[in-house]
């Protein structure tokens, strides 16, 4: 009897965790505690916010019509697609990890004035740590691909890429991608 109770807490235990939790524990590992927490905290933010727009979707079915929205521009209340709180987004800043994602880069015009334009910091810890688990998962690869060699994509232009991609949005990778790719 006590072998079954542990066969079967042995089961559950196996059921719980994700099942791509080593390549979570490098991307983690490589990220960093602190900008591990606050990306936590904006899927937190994302997910909260899905649930107040989408009160009558479940959570996967909600990521998925936000990105629908998006791309369709079904609404015109830009407030619905806001999500960061006002602690949340201090924390993305202060804690470094917006500079881990973007950077400012600067052209010079004819005039030598300088423009300042915001770019992916293709060297930052975000694109090392999606490199070191890309092989893991094929959404994962093609996302990679695209960014490094895109940068910054529109909005739009994401949402309709990440769909044709055919997410799995209990995944903790592609969550984390499209709560990225909408904070600025």
């Amino acid at each position: 009897m006590k072998k079954n109770l542990l066969l079967f807490y042995l089961l559950i235990l196996s059921c719980s965790s994700p099942k791509n939790q080593e390549q979570i524990d490098v991307f983690e590992a490589k990220l960093g505690k602190e900008n591990v927490e606050v990306l936590d905290l904006l899927v937190d933010d994302f997910e909260k916010n899905l649930n107040k727009q989408y009160p009558k979707l479940k959570l996967k079915d909600a990521y998925k019509k936000y990105l629908l929205d998006i791309k369709k521009y079904k609404t015109e209340d830009s407030s619905k697609f806001q999500f960061q709180t006002k602690i949340t987004q201090t924390k993305f800043h202060e804690s470094g990890l917006w500079n881990e994602i973007y950077k400012y880069d600067f052209q010079n015009s004819t005039n030598s004035d300088s423009t300042k334009y915001l770019v992916l910091n293709n060297l930052g810890k975000y694109m090392v740590s999606l490199d070191k688990v890309k092989n893991s998962d094929p959404l994962i690869k093609k996302f990679y691909i695209i960014r490094e060699a895109a940068g910054i994509i529109q909005n739009e232009v994401f949402a309709n890429g990440i769909l044709s991609m055919n997410p799995d949005f209990d995944n903790y990778f592609h969550k984390r991608i499209v709560v990225i790719e909408f904070s600025f």
